[in-house]
């Protein structure tokens, strides 16, 4: 297990919820637009959110039907927002409901944010050999 291993999950988590903000924020400037249908991000082969409750490793080929330390080259997908409800132009952006998703979304990364920045001041502290140095 790396010295940074937890941190570059965390970053991992950043920058899905990065991604999906631009997505949310996308489709509220298509809210005029005729026939457009909301997208949303999905994480590739299960939730998002699970992958980052506890750090497993790995310590043999079999564990989890995978091989340790493989990464998928697209970690999540762009999926149309299937609990949208389409108005009479086609169209399926509801302001209220992305608005919030936005708010939601923006409460996730910062609290990633606040756990990056707590991870690294533990690495700072140890690195400087308990603030002694």
């Amino acid at each position: 297990m790396g010295l940074l291993d937890s941190v570059n999950a965390l970053q991992a988590g950043l920058d899905y919820h990065l991604s999906r903000h631009n997505l949310l924020v996308s489709n509220l400037t298509h809210v005029d637009t005729p026939n457009y249908k909301p997208v949303d991000l999905q994480k590739a082969g299960g939730a998002f959110e699970s992958s980052l409750r506890v750090a497993l490793v790995a310590t043999s080929p079999s564990h989890f039907g995978t091989t340790a330390g493989t990464a998928t080259k697209e970690p999540y997908r762009v999926v149309e927002d299937p609990g949208a409800s389409v108005g009479a132009d086609g169209n399926g952006v509801s302001i209220d409901r992305e608005a919030s998703k936005i708010a939601a979304n923006q409460i996730r990364y910062e609290t990633l944010a606040s756990l990056v920045s707590s991870e690294l001041s533990g690495l700072e502290w140890a690195a400087t050999d308990g603030g002694r140095g």
